[in-house]
């Protein structure tokens, strides 16, 4: 066979290796296999004894106001907010789980004998632009070309009904709610409902919160990154909040 004629065949094989090498970098170095939490987490002591208090956004308001209403300030320190996505590379059988979180989240909800209490105003505050996974690379690509976090540092929900609240909150034991919203993210506003799984022990309470939806909902761009590596066309958001009810 001539030089000329093995060209192709010397070009195919160094395509082939191409993709495998890829394939093999993205397995043992980039791709990642994250899970969704499935409880709330325990509260922590120095909460439940009051060593812990919430942020700024929690210091100025009594925990009671009318009615029997308590206001619950969510302790930053301890809650977390996080977004789960799945990618792939190229059309190749190698699923990923990427995980992007932050810390910082500030806000407060109001709760009484019959659940939320929708005369006050419950919200949260994410600040998109602290997200980080555990590749700078993506977080680049999230940051700049996904959530445009220069433009819309910020995400913000304002809860509207809660669902499955108890009259009676048994003590320690994780309750399965709905609450439903209005999530303003990346310049849009949209009603949401959360997948709640709720604990309360004495004045602190702590909660896990799932949702999931496209991210053409938010006009939010699906991520692809050379024609390599993409992102599927939705993504799930979790919010791990423990609050306390203070002044």
């Amino acid at each position: 066979m001539s030089l000329v004629m093995r060209w192709p065949f010397r070009i195919a094989g160094a395509a082939v290796l191409l993709v495998i090498l890829a394939a093999a970098g993205w397995w043992f170095f980039i791709r990642s296999d994250n899970e969704l939490a499935t409880t709330a987490r325990d509260i922590p002591e120095e909460v439940k004894s009051g060593s812990a208090t919430p942020g700024a956004a929690g210091t100025s308001t009594a925990p009671t106001v009318a009615g029997g209403t308590r206001k619950y300030a969510i302790i930053a320190g301890e809650s977390e907010a996080a977004y789960f996505a799945d990618e792939k590379l190229a059309n190749l059988p190698l699923p990923s789980t990427a995980k992007g979180t932050t810390k910082a989240i500030e806000g407060h909800f109001y709760l009484g004998a019959d659940g939320l209490d929708t005369a006050q105003e419950s919200k949260f505050t994410v600040d998109l632009t602290t997200l980080r996974s555990d590749q700078s690379r993506r977080d680049n690509q999230v940051q700049q070309r996904g959530l445009e976090t220069a433009k819309y540092p910020k995400a913000t929900f304002v809860a509207k009904k809660l669902e499955g609240y108890p009259k009676e909150f048994p003590a320690g034991q994780e309750v399965e709610m709905k609450l439903t919203g209005t999530l303003d993210l990346h310049g849009v506003t949209k009603e949401v409902t959360w997948d709640v799984k709720m604990k309360k022990e004495g004045d602190a309470i702590s909660a896990l919160a799932t949702v999931n939806f496209k991210y053409a909902d938010f006009n939010i761009p699906v991520l692809n990154i050379a024609g390599m590596v993409s992102v599927e066309d939705d993504v799930t958001l979790q919010v791990q909040v423990v609050a306390k009810a203070g002044g």
